[in-house]
């Protein structure tokens, strides 16, 4: 059986150089992943801040709409676990987010900036 040691350690020792040498070039990666980062929760805050307005119109709109006939009444309850998600889907990959007030200049930059940084 070989010893497998000296490998190892060669392997490791290599890694370790490689990281050294791109060191800069990770720094900066991760300040761009950072600033994305930022430009993603800008463009989550931005269609918030519509989204909550049109989810309590749909609540109440939902706690005072006459019941059918074949159903009961809804509560404020019912109705607030109805639409509490309301505008929110996922998307994955590059595809842009879905959903209502995607076209908010925060969420506009957030999906250029990610595009241009997968796209370089």
């Amino acid at each position: 059986m070989k010893c497998r040691t000296p490998r190892i350690l060669l392997i490791a020792l290599g890694m370790q150089l490689s990281f050294l040498v791109y060191q800069p070039v990770f720094a900066q990666s991760v300040d761009e992943l950072r600033r994305l980062d930022e430009l993603d929760v800008a463009c989550v805050n931005a269609r918030e801040a519509k989204l909550s307005v049109v989810r309590r119109q749909k609540i109440e709109e939902c706690v005072n709409e006459a019941p059918e006939a074949r159903s009961d009444k809804k509560s404020r309850k019912d109705c607030e676990a109805y639409w509490k998600d309301y505008g929110w889907t996922r998307r994955y990959g590059l595809a842009p987010p879905g959903g209502p007030f995607t076209d908010v200049p925060e969420c506009i930059r957030a999906f250029e900036a990610r595009q241009q940084y997968w796209t370089r």
